[in-house]
């Protein structure tokens, strides 16, 4: 496949990620950012930020403003609430292109976008949006900036770093700037360009992140006083490490790197052996490394972030960029190193094999039979399997391959030339095979499987359905903990009910009102001879949290809690 061809390859990325729009928003943390956007349109409280009702203290404000806005023009959907991160997705995939582009060739800047665009990562948290997105495209954007900046010296670069920076602060505090100036610091150090560091010109830096800081310190100020400054600067980031945070899952040493290593897919064999190698050229210098940006930004972060005492597996995805231009120049370097070239080449394949089966359990756990779910995960495969097939030179057809195989390789006890030009052929063309399978498990996850999966979250449906049918204040939870999905859907938020005397209460001021309950409520209800119509009876199960037992359709059920949504007065 000729190297033009690749950026084709944008264009069904693209289509998964509209796809990825519309799925429900999960519980927690994603349906919680969704109703605050939502509670900070509707309150007007722009700078005091709020969750539930109540004051929050935690995510800098950065993904409400964006969210808020985007409800603003387009109304509350899942969409809009996804709509800007998608925009900073596509930022950072551009902006990896760029980086990588200053000091790389053409063809391996592309690959590098491709790589990013294409990892689990990406197709994650465009669907299953937090902070992280608009963390990720900021710091790279940062990135590529500063280091334009300091090969042209133009201004521009330098104030545009400087808003990369303070967006990123802005996403998710001072993360933001360490990451930054991880990757760039060692490369002013190595390269002896100190003068950078005391041009007159550094002062807009500052003044330009001030600027951007300014509305969210004051927000803090008035709602936390100094306690929230100091929260946003120091607690939330580095109290982690010191302690001084309350926030603690004590995570294993090496929690991030095997979080990295499925987000990473398809392509995390590139990414260590790339990674090992670099390291090891900069160690022993065997051969120039022709930047460290990456290396020491995807390094120094990753070790900063191990050191936190509350860790999740999201948090490691600000560096997939940089981590991307390692998987990408090694990819091409190793088409050099024959021995390589085959190792990688089988365990890739295998790699994608199984990415492939596990679509295929996926499938029959989630899906089973159904008819355009199972079509589309076998036409698409073929389509991506035959299309590379078709387009491998020499070979040309799978008829061909099977010919060719089996005329030069019979009776060879060790590979003979054909089989190592065999595997010339393959290589080049794994590239696309691995995105193009990526991309069709995205497809299949965002288009089937996590529908499938959020049914099993059915406070989304019932709030859609307060949304429409009830009246503020006649939405009801009895004997139900509600959360931030409920708001979000329903746009109003249910009363919280646990006793029999408040919901008469309710009855006496209106008959018809919508109530989500238990089976406990519902036996309730029953004994006091309140008279109800059952509108949908649905299994609950806490999504984000999977297991054997509920991905197995034979035992789904006995995992689940029944949760029905109720009208009385019927």
């Amino acid at each position: 496949m000729q190297k033009k061809h690749y950026y084709l390859l944008f264009l069904p990325i693209l289509v998964v990620y509209v796809v990825n729009l519309f799925v429900d928003v999960m519980v927690v943390d994603a349906a919680q950012y969704a109703e605050m956007s939502w509670e900070m349109l509707t309150t007007k409280s722009f700078l005091k930020v709020h969750c539930l009702g109540a004051d929050y203290l935690d995510k800098p404000p950065l993904l409400f403003w964006l969210n808020s806005l985007s409800f603003y023009l387009f109304g509350v959907s899942n969409a809009s609430y996804k709509l800007p991160s998608l925009f900073f997705a596509v930022l950072a995939i551009y902006s990896t292109y760029r980086f990588a582009k200053i000091f790389y060739s053409e063809h391996i800047a592309v690959m590098a976008a491709l790589m990013l665009a294409t990892t689990e990562a990406l197709f994650l948290i465009t669907n299953d949006v937090r902070t992280d997105t608009i963390l990720m495209g900021s710091v790279i954007f940062a990135i590529w900036q500063w280091a334009q900046f300091f090969e042209t010296n133009e201004t521009k670069n330098l104030l545009l770093g400087s808003l990369g920076i303070g967006l990123a602060l802005l996403a998710k505090g001072p993360i933001g700037v360490i990451a930054v100036s991880a990757a760039l610091l060692p490369h002013v150090i190595l390269s002896r360009k100190w003068k950078w560091l005391i041009d007159m010109r550094m002062a807009l830096v500052i003044i330009v992140i001030g600027l951007m800081l300014t509305p969210m310190c004051i927000g803090l100020y008035e709602q936390w006083g100094w306690k929230g400054v100091k929260f946003f600067f120091w607690t939330q980031s580095f109290g982690r490490i010191t302690g001084e945070s309350e926030w603690s899952n004590n995570p294993d040493t090496f929690f991030l790197l095997h979080s990295a290593a499925w987000a990473f897919l398809p392509w995390t064999l590139f990414l260590l052996v790339g990674w090992v190698d670099t390291a090891m050229g900069l160690i022993n210098r065997k051969y120039n490394v022709r930047e460290i940006i990456s290396i020491s930004g995807f390094t120094l972060v990753t070790v900063a972030l191990m050191l936190s005492r509350y860790q999740l597996p999201h948090y490691i995805f600000v560096v997939f960029p940089l981590g991307t231009v390692i998987g990408a120049n090694y990819f091409e370097k190793a088409e050099k190193k024959p021995i390589v070239k085959k190792v990688l080449s089988v365990l890739q394949i295998i790699l994608l094999f199984a990415l492939i089966t596990f679509s295929c359990i996926l499938q029959y756990c989630l899906k089973g039979t159904d008819i355009f779910s199972l079509f589309s995960l076998v036409v698409l495969y073929l389509i991506v399997i035959v299309t590379v097939i078709y387009t491998i030179g020499p070979v040309g057809s799978l008829g061909n391959l099977i010919a060719y195989l089996g005329h030069k390789l019979k009776g060879s006890k060790y590979l003979s030339a054909e089989m190592h030009v065999l595997f010339d052929i393959a290589y080049r063309n794994l590239f696309v095979l691995s995105a193009g399978i990526m991309i069709v498990f995205g497809f299949l996850m965002g288009a089937f499987y996590f529908p499938a999966i959020l049914k099993y979250q059915p406070d989304c449906d019932f709030g859609r359905y307060a949304k429409e049918h009830a009246a503020k204040g006649n939405f009801v939870a009895f004997c139900y903990p509600t959360g931030a999905v409920d708001n979000f859907y329903a746009q109003q938020a249910p009363k919280q009910i646990w006793s029999l005397e408040e919901f008469n209460n309710i009855l006496k001021q209106n008959r018809h009102v919508l109530v989500i309950t238990t089976p406990i409520g519902k036996e309730q209800l029953a004994k006091v001879n309140v008279k109800y119509k059952v509108i949908e009876q649905r299994y609950r199960f806490q999504v984000t949290k999977l297991t054997y037992d509920f991905l197995n359709p034979a035992t789904r059920n006995g995992v689940c809690d029944t949760v029905y949504l109720i009208e009385t007065g019927k």
